[in-house]
């Protein structure tokens, strides 16, 4: 098992407080990670502000994440850094690969290109997009297979078209790492078909292992076969000697309220958004009870569980960092 750092690119306002984010304040997070021996640093995508933040005043910084990677990877040696997820509808294909494609080559193989729908449509339609994102996503993501596998490559589609666009330099990882994010049937088909790597979010081990058996099917369907899918999973964390302080501020944290919104778009699954049912689907209580529940994930078959930190600043991230690397990391390795 590896574990992963979600870095706020764009979670201010959503994970973490108005004014949580700053360049410095990356760089530290990032830097840190690899010392704590953390396999990768994820950063999200977005371009404006949500209307649920909107409504309460917030006015967040988001930061672009393949550039801020850019920037990340020439200051590490050997954390991975991964997008999860750009925002596939709102890009272009072709502009997309060789942004990817460059990121490979400057942190010498260690970018994952995340690709998903986006959590919120509104972002979509704020920017004058039309057009129906599934639809768009799938041909998004045959545009960024056949970018990243074959020069000169075309592709006329319904939402894109190119002609032989001849990608140079080639990526050096091949198969290029493309992680596709979400829970639905639908992301579970596009990984199967498009992808290497799936990047779901507060899922149970049972969903967990159901999806990875379904993605193997339609890769097999795809003669995909020979692909070793991987799983990055991730869950908010917070970890603490008394559980009930772990309880106190996981409830009260913006992240916890950011679940509850999606309730109403990309977590449709959750039964509940009760206090509960967000514990069992996060890791918050004692080193004892979050190794436990990452040993259950571990068993189900997901390679790495990365964590957005239940913080209030940097100085608290970065604790919550060393109190996982050091009570939770040593029994897994």
């Amino acid at each position: 098992m590896e574990f992963g750092v979600g870095i706020s690119t764009c979670r201010e306002g959503l994970f973490y407080p108005v004014g949580f984010t700053s360049v410095e304040g990356l760089v530290k997070v990032a830097v840190k990670s690899e010392e704590l021996g953390y396999a990768a640093v994820w950063g999200n995508d977005h371009i404006t502000t949500q209307n649920y933040i909107k409504q309460k005043g917030g006015k967040p910084n988001f930061y672009e994440p393949l550039v801020v990677f850019s920037h990340l990877s020439a200051l590490t040696k050997k954390i991975v850094v991964g997008t999860a997820v750009v925002i596939g509808p709102i890009r272009n294909p072709v502009v997309l690969a060789k942004q990817a494609i460059t990121l490979d080559h400057l942190s010498k193989g260690r970018f994952v290109l995340g690709v998903g729908l986006g959590a919120y449509r509104e972002e979509f339609e704020a920017i004058n997009m039309k057009g129906n994102r599934g639809q768009m996503l799938d041909e998004f993501m045959e545009c960024l297979t056949l970018l990243f596998n074959q020069t000169p490559a075309s592709f006329q589609g319904k939402y894109y078209s190119f002609t032989d666009i001849e990608m140079l330099p080639r990526p050096l990882t091949s198969p290029f790492p493309l992680y596709v994010g979400g829970n639905s049937p639908e992301v579970l088909r596009r990984v199967g078909v498009y992808g290497t790597g799936w990047l779901p979010a507060a899922l149970t081990p049972d969903q967990a292992r159901e999806g990875l058996r379904k993605i193997r099917e339609y890769a097999k369907l795809r003669g995909r076969q020979s692909i070793g899918f991987k799983v990055a999973l991730e869950a908010g964390c917070y970890v603490s000697k008394d559980e009930s302080e772990a309880r106190r501020r996981f409830v009260g944290s913006p992240f916890f309220q950011h679940l509850v919104s999606l309730k109403r778009s990309t977590l449709k699954d959750l039964p509940s958004t009760s206090e509960e049912e967000l514990f069992k689907r996060n890791f918050v209580g004692t080193p004892d009870v979050v190794i436990s529940k990452i040993q259950e994930f571990e068993d189900a078959g997901v390679d790495q569980v990365w964590f957005d930190f239940i913080a209030d600043d940097d100085e608290e991230l970065l604790r919550q960092m060393e109190f996982f690397a050091g009570e939770v990391m040593p029994s897994f390795r």
